[in-house]
Protein backbone atom coordinates (compact mmCIF):
# COMPACT_ATOMS: atom_id res chain seq x y z
CA UNK A 1 0.00 0.00 0.00
CA UNK A 2 1.08 3.60 -0.62
CA UNK A 3 -0.25 7.13 -1.13
CA UNK A 4 -2.24 6.05 -4.20
CA UNK A 5 -4.05 3.17 -2.50
CA UNK A 6 -6.82 5.26 -0.95
CA UNK A 7 -7.65 7.17 -4.18
CA UNK A 8 -7.82 3.87 -6.09
CA UNK A 9 -9.97 2.38 -3.32
CA UNK A 10 -12.39 5.34 -3.42
CA UNK A 11 -12.63 5.04 -7.20
CA UNK A 12 -13.28 1.33 -6.81
CA UNK A 13 -16.16 1.94 -4.41
CA UNK A 14 -17.86 4.21 -6.96
CA UNK A 15 -18.17 1.41 -9.51
CA UNK A 16 -21.64 -0.08 -9.78
CA UNK A 17 -20.07 -3.54 -9.91
CA UNK A 18 -18.56 -2.89 -6.48
CA UNK A 19 -21.97 -2.06 -5.07
CA UNK A 20 -23.30 -5.33 -6.49
CA UNK A 21 -20.40 -7.22 -4.92
CA UNK A 22 -20.94 -5.59 -1.52
CA UNK A 23 -24.64 -6.50 -1.71
CA UNK A 24 -23.60 -10.17 -1.44
CA UNK A 25 -22.15 -9.40 2.00
CA UNK A 26 -25.74 -9.11 3.27
CA UNK A 27 -26.40 -12.68 2.15
CA UNK A 28 -26.84 -14.01 5.76
CA UNK A 29 -29.81 -11.70 6.29
CA UNK A 30 -31.70 -13.58 3.59
CA UNK A 31 -32.29 -16.22 6.25
CA UNK A 32 -34.52 -13.76 8.09
CA UNK A 33 -36.53 -13.06 4.92
CA UNK A 34 -36.79 -16.74 3.99
CA UNK A 35 -37.93 -17.49 7.55
CA UNK A 36 -41.11 -15.50 6.88
CA UNK A 37 -42.25 -18.12 4.38
CA UNK A 38 -43.10 -21.78 4.73
CA UNK A 39 -40.24 -23.18 2.63
CA UNK A 40 -37.25 -25.45 2.99
CA UNK A 41 -35.08 -23.10 0.94
CA UNK A 42 -31.92 -22.00 2.80
CA UNK A 43 -32.93 -23.88 5.93
CA UNK A 44 -30.12 -24.69 8.36
CA UNK A 45 -29.80 -27.93 10.28
CA UNK A 46 -27.45 -29.01 13.06
CA UNK A 47 -27.59 -30.96 16.34
CA UNK A 48 -29.54 -29.23 19.08
CA UNK A 49 -27.59 -26.42 20.76
CA UNK A 50 -24.45 -26.98 18.69
CA UNK A 51 -24.12 -24.07 16.26
CA UNK A 52 -22.08 -21.14 17.58
CA UNK A 53 -21.78 -17.78 15.85
CA UNK A 54 -18.24 -18.42 14.63
CA UNK A 55 -19.31 -21.70 13.01
CA UNK A 56 -22.23 -19.92 11.36
CA UNK A 57 -19.90 -17.19 10.07
CA UNK A 58 -17.55 -19.83 8.68
CA UNK A 59 -20.45 -21.50 6.85
CA UNK A 60 -21.58 -18.14 5.46
CA UNK A 61 -18.13 -17.35 4.06
CA UNK A 62 -17.78 -20.78 2.51
CA UNK A 63 -21.25 -20.56 0.93
CA UNK A 64 -20.62 -17.06 -0.42
CA UNK A 65 -17.36 -18.04 -2.03
CA UNK A 66 -18.89 -21.24 -3.43
CA UNK A 67 -21.54 -19.23 -5.26
CA UNK A 68 -20.46 -18.59 -8.85
CA UNK A 69 -22.01 -15.13 -9.26
CA UNK A 70 -20.10 -13.33 -6.44
CA UNK A 71 -16.84 -14.82 -7.68
CA UNK A 72 -17.50 -13.66 -11.26
CA UNK A 73 -18.41 -10.16 -10.04
CA UNK A 74 -15.20 -9.90 -8.01
CA UNK A 75 -13.14 -11.14 -10.97
CA UNK A 76 -14.79 -8.57 -13.22
CA UNK A 77 -14.07 -5.77 -10.74
CA UNK A 78 -10.42 -6.75 -10.56
CA UNK A 79 -10.20 -6.89 -14.35
CA UNK A 80 -11.58 -3.37 -14.70
CA UNK A 81 -8.97 -2.00 -12.31
CA UNK A 82 -6.19 -3.08 -14.65
CA UNK A 83 -7.49 -3.84 -18.14
CA UNK A 84 -9.81 -0.82 -18.59
CA UNK A 85 -7.00 1.63 -17.90
CA UNK A 86 -4.71 -0.26 -20.28
CA UNK A 87 -7.19 -0.38 -23.18
CA UNK A 88 -8.46 3.19 -22.71
CA UNK A 89 -5.01 4.75 -22.56
CA UNK A 90 -5.54 6.22 -19.09
CA UNK A 91 -2.22 4.68 -18.06
CA UNK A 92 -0.50 7.51 -19.94
CA UNK A 93 -1.53 9.77 -17.07
CA UNK A 94 0.69 7.67 -14.78
CA UNK A 95 3.79 7.87 -17.00
CA UNK A 96 5.75 9.77 -14.33
CA UNK A 97 4.90 7.29 -11.58
CA UNK A 98 6.71 4.01 -11.01
CA UNK A 99 4.78 0.99 -12.28
CA UNK A 100 5.57 -0.78 -9.01
CA UNK A 101 3.93 2.05 -7.04
CA UNK A 102 0.82 1.86 -9.23
CA UNK A 103 0.62 -1.93 -9.00
CA UNK A 104 1.02 -1.89 -5.22
CA UNK A 105 -1.67 0.77 -4.91
CA UNK A 106 -4.14 -1.20 -7.02
CA UNK A 107 -3.47 -4.45 -5.19
CA UNK A 108 -3.83 -2.54 -1.92
CA UNK A 109 -7.21 -1.20 -3.07
CA UNK A 110 -8.33 -4.74 -3.91
CA UNK A 111 -7.23 -5.91 -0.46
CA UNK A 112 -9.10 -3.06 1.26
CA UNK A 113 -12.21 -3.88 -0.74
CA UNK A 114 -11.99 -7.53 0.29
CA UNK A 115 -11.53 -6.53 3.94
CA UNK A 116 -14.60 -4.27 3.70
CA UNK A 117 -16.58 -7.15 2.22
CA UNK A 118 -15.55 -9.50 5.03
CA UNK A 119 -16.30 -6.90 7.73
CA UNK A 120 -19.80 -6.25 6.37
CA UNK A 121 -20.38 -10.00 6.07
CA UNK A 122 -19.24 -10.45 9.67
CA UNK A 123 -21.67 -7.88 11.06
CA UNK A 124 -24.58 -9.01 8.88
CA UNK A 125 -23.91 -12.56 10.12
CA UNK A 126 -23.69 -11.30 13.69
CA UNK A 127 -27.03 -9.51 13.33
CA UNK A 128 -28.70 -12.54 11.75
CA UNK A 129 -27.38 -14.94 14.36
CA UNK A 130 -28.25 -12.97 17.51
CA UNK A 131 -31.51 -11.48 16.26
CA UNK A 132 -32.98 -14.43 14.39
CA UNK A 133 -31.02 -17.68 14.62
CA UNK A 134 -30.41 -17.53 18.37
CA UNK A 135 -34.05 -18.54 18.86
CA UNK A 136 -33.60 -21.71 16.82
CA UNK A 137 -33.04 -25.02 18.66
CA UNK A 138 -29.83 -25.86 16.74
CA UNK A 139 -27.94 -22.75 17.87
CA UNK A 140 -26.00 -22.48 21.13
CA UNK A 141 -26.05 -18.70 21.48
CA UNK A 142 -22.30 -18.72 22.11
CA UNK A 143 -19.79 -16.71 20.08
CA UNK A 144 -17.16 -19.47 20.14
CA UNK A 145 -17.72 -23.23 19.85
CA UNK A 146 -17.64 -24.95 23.22
CA UNK A 147 -14.88 -27.41 22.29
CA UNK A 148 -11.33 -26.28 21.51
CA UNK A 149 -11.15 -28.73 18.57
CA UNK A 150 -14.19 -27.05 17.02
CA UNK A 151 -12.65 -23.61 17.57
CA UNK A 152 -9.46 -24.64 15.81
CA UNK A 153 -11.36 -26.27 12.95
CA UNK A 154 -13.49 -23.15 12.45
CA UNK A 155 -10.52 -20.76 12.56
CA UNK A 156 -8.62 -22.86 10.01
CA UNK A 157 -11.71 -22.99 7.79
CA UNK A 158 -12.25 -19.21 7.88
CA UNK A 159 -8.59 -18.40 7.31
CA UNK A 160 -8.22 -20.89 4.47
CA UNK A 161 -11.37 -19.71 2.70
CA UNK A 162 -10.36 -16.04 2.85
CA UNK A 163 -6.78 -16.63 1.73
CA UNK A 164 -7.66 -18.85 -1.23
CA UNK A 165 -10.16 -16.24 -2.41
CA UNK A 166 -7.48 -13.55 -2.17
CA UNK A 167 -5.21 -15.75 -4.27
CA UNK A 168 -7.99 -16.10 -6.82
CA UNK A 169 -8.19 -12.29 -7.06
CA UNK A 170 -4.43 -12.13 -7.54
CA UNK A 171 -4.73 -14.66 -10.36
CA UNK A 172 -7.47 -12.46 -11.85
CA UNK A 173 -5.16 -9.43 -11.56
CA UNK A 174 -2.34 -11.19 -13.37
CA UNK A 175 -4.69 -12.47 -16.06
CA UNK A 176 -6.11 -8.97 -16.54
CA UNK A 177 -2.63 -7.56 -17.11
CA UNK A 178 -1.68 -10.24 -19.62
CA UNK A 179 -4.95 -10.81 -21.47
CA UNK A 180 -7.17 -8.45 -23.42
CA UNK A 181 -10.93 -8.14 -23.73
CA UNK A 182 -13.32 -10.28 -25.82
CA UNK A 183 -12.70 -13.99 -25.87
CA UNK A 184 -9.72 -13.55 -23.59
CA UNK A 185 -11.98 -12.02 -20.97
CA UNK A 186 -14.16 -15.13 -21.05
CA UNK A 187 -11.03 -17.28 -20.74
CA UNK A 188 -9.89 -15.20 -17.79
CA UNK A 189 -13.18 -15.69 -15.96
CA UNK A 190 -13.13 -19.41 -16.68
CA UNK A 191 -9.53 -19.83 -15.54
CA UNK A 192 -10.00 -17.90 -12.29
CA UNK A 193 -13.22 -19.74 -11.51
CA UNK A 194 -11.52 -23.05 -12.28
CA UNK A 195 -8.62 -22.08 -10.00
CA UNK A 196 -10.95 -21.40 -7.08
CA UNK A 197 -13.12 -24.48 -7.48
CA UNK A 198 -10.07 -26.68 -7.97
CA UNK A 199 -8.97 -25.55 -4.52
CA UNK A 200 -12.17 -26.99 -3.08
CA UNK A 201 -12.56 -30.18 -5.08
CA UNK A 202 -9.25 -31.57 -6.34
CA UNK A 203 -7.62 -34.48 -4.53
CA UNK A 204 -4.41 -32.59 -3.73
CA UNK A 205 -6.21 -29.59 -2.28
CA UNK A 206 -5.44 -30.75 1.26
CA UNK A 207 -1.80 -29.94 0.71
CA UNK A 208 -1.46 -27.37 -2.08
CA UNK A 209 -4.23 -24.89 -1.22
CA UNK A 210 -4.68 -22.91 2.03
CA UNK A 211 -8.29 -24.04 2.46
CA UNK A 212 -7.36 -27.71 2.28
CA UNK A 213 -5.69 -27.96 5.68
CA UNK A 214 -9.03 -27.97 7.45
CA UNK A 215 -9.37 -31.57 6.23
CA UNK A 216 -6.03 -32.72 7.67
CA UNK A 217 -6.23 -30.87 10.98
CA UNK A 218 -6.58 -34.16 12.81
CA UNK A 219 -3.22 -35.31 11.47
CA UNK A 220 -1.20 -32.24 12.46
CA UNK A 221 -1.26 -29.62 15.17
CA UNK A 222 -3.22 -26.39 14.95
CA UNK A 223 -0.04 -24.29 15.01
CA UNK A 224 1.52 -26.36 12.23
CA UNK A 225 -1.60 -25.96 10.11
CA UNK A 226 -1.60 -22.20 10.57
CA UNK A 227 2.09 -22.02 9.72
CA UNK A 228 1.71 -24.10 6.55
CA UNK A 229 -1.35 -22.14 5.44
CA UNK A 230 0.48 -18.83 5.80
CA UNK A 231 3.60 -20.25 4.16
CA UNK A 232 1.61 -21.47 1.16
CA UNK A 233 -0.13 -18.13 0.86
CA UNK A 234 3.15 -16.20 0.98
CA UNK A 235 4.73 -18.45 -1.66
CA UNK A 236 1.77 -18.18 -4.03
CA UNK A 237 1.47 -14.45 -3.38
CA UNK A 238 5.16 -13.89 -4.13
CA UNK A 239 4.94 -15.83 -7.41
CA UNK A 240 1.81 -14.01 -8.55
CA UNK A 241 3.11 -10.61 -7.47
CA UNK A 242 6.48 -11.02 -9.19
CA UNK A 243 4.76 -12.17 -12.38
CA UNK A 244 2.28 -9.29 -12.22
CA UNK A 245 5.04 -6.75 -11.67
CA UNK A 246 7.06 -8.19 -14.55
CA UNK A 247 4.24 -8.01 -17.09
CA UNK A 248 2.85 -4.72 -15.75
CA UNK A 249 6.25 -3.07 -16.09
CA UNK A 250 6.48 -4.16 -19.71
CA UNK A 251 3.13 -2.65 -20.75
CA UNK A 252 3.28 0.21 -23.22
CA UNK A 253 1.33 3.42 -22.72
Amino acid sequence: MNYLTLPFFKALLKKKESKIALAFSFFPMLLIVVGLFNTNFMQLSAPVGSLSFLEFFSAVLFTQYQMTLPLVVFIYIVSTIFRDEITSGIMYLYKDISRKVILNAKLGAILLFQILYIVITFFSSLFTYYVYLVHKPYTSGRFWPSKIDDVQYTVISILGTILVFLLCLLVASLASIILTNGIHYACRNYFCTFFFYSSTTCFAKNYVFPNGYVNVLGHMSFNSSILLIMLLFVVYYAILYIASLYFYSRLEY
